[in-house]
């Protein structure tokens, strides 16, 4: 007998696609599914017609709360969950017909934790993307006690950003009680709840084929943020996972830890306007974030996160002379030199 699959779609204001992502879910060839289509206080259609597909479809059963955000409507679909398997899809996406029974069946054949695919990202206005993420084909195994850190930079871009192209299983989610927290408190939802998860993972497998469809639509904005708010973000989402480690009696790899914050601060500098601004954005740091900081640089100035970065890097002689002067000018407080400066050669 099949393993029974529970999907969740959170849902808000999203009527116009709703109809094609329901659809795309029913018609799976995999047929063992609980859909669960949480509505969270859409002020739309969209409660309307969950309950009309209900009707049409046994395996849907619909959860109307009141508006709570993501997180909270993916928590409640997690809560009302009966099936083996969770599989996370936005409302206002699509899948491939074979995605479920592509993922349990690696999933089942490789005794794995954790099974992922690839995505295509569909523009209304710009040509698809085919293949989202630079996916490695196959089975990952970690050993007992696993370098969190080293399987996030080999594999990050496949294992650490979303959630909607994951089978999880739900006892394992249960045992750790894994839920989403709220996306006002980090910058990402689905990379701590992944972080969480993964240091469970023993088996992952992954497929190179883009099963799920992202939509972007036309005149989507992200929010636009400060500096200083993306940072403190990114290290609450450490400090989180760090207590949830500890609370759950993982190991802490702490130099691979402030390597991973510290790869934050970097991806901030080049993706931001100016990075000189996010310099500005650490002085207004203070409290728990700064000292979890000021740990961050120095074990990027004196301990082994600092050497792996600069040889993952291949940094030469002058690109890590510049990157410790870096470091001691922010231990010191001076933040007067641009930091495209400190970057010259990384």
């Amino acid at each position: 007998m099949n393993k029974l699959v529970s999907v969740i779609v959170p849902i808000y204001k999203v009527e116009p696609y709703l109809k094609g992502c329901v659809d795309s879910i029913r018609n799976q060839t995999y047929s063992a599914l609980e859909i669960l289509l949480v509505d969270d206080g859409s002020p739309d259609r969209c409660g309307e017609m969950c309950d009309q597909f209900a009707r049409e479809d046994t395996r849907i059963r619909v959860i109307h709360k009141e508006n709570g955000g993501l997180s909270s409507a993916r928590n409640a679909g997690l809560n009302a969950a009966s099936g083996k398997y969770i599989l996370f899809t936005d409302s206002d996406d699509q899948i491939e017909p074979d995605m479920v029974e592509t993922m349990v069946h690696a999933m089942e054949e490789n005794e794995a934790d954790i099974v992922t695919v690839n995505l295509k990202s569909v523009c209304e206005t710009a040509i698809a993307k085919e293949r989202v993420m630079d996916i490695q084909p196959g089975l990952l195994e970690f050993p007992q006690r696993p370098d969190y850190l080293r399987i996030l930079h080999d594999y990050g871009p496949q294992i650490s950003i979303f959630s909607w192209n994951n089978l999880y299983l739900r006892d394992r989610i249960e045992r750790y009680g894994l839920r989403f927290v709220p996306t006002q408190r980090i910058l990402s939802e689905d990379q701590l709840f992944n972080l969480c998860y993964y240091a469970s993972v023993r088996r992952a497998f992954f497929v190179d084929r883009s099963l799920y469809i992202y939509q972007v639509r036309a005149g989507t904005l992200s929010r636009s943020r400060t500096p200083t708010d993306i940072l403190k973000r990114r290290i609450t989402l450490i400090l989180d996972w760090m207590e949830y480690l500890q609370k759950n009696h993982f190991p802490i790899q702490t130099a691979g830890i402030m390597a991973f914050l510290w790869s934050f601060f970097v991806s901030g500098c080049t993706t931001l306007s100016t990075a000189e601004r996010v310099l500005d954005g650490i002085r207004q740091i203070q409290g728990q974030e700064y000292v979890l900081f000021r740990k961050c640089l120095l074990h990027m100035l004196l301990g082994k996160a600092g050497r792996d970065y600069t040889n993952r890097h291949n940094m030469g002689l002058r690109a890590k002379l510049y990157f410790k002067l870096m470091l001691l000018d922010m231990m010191r407080g001076k933040y007067d030199r641009p930091v495209q400066t400190y970057l010259i050669g990384s």
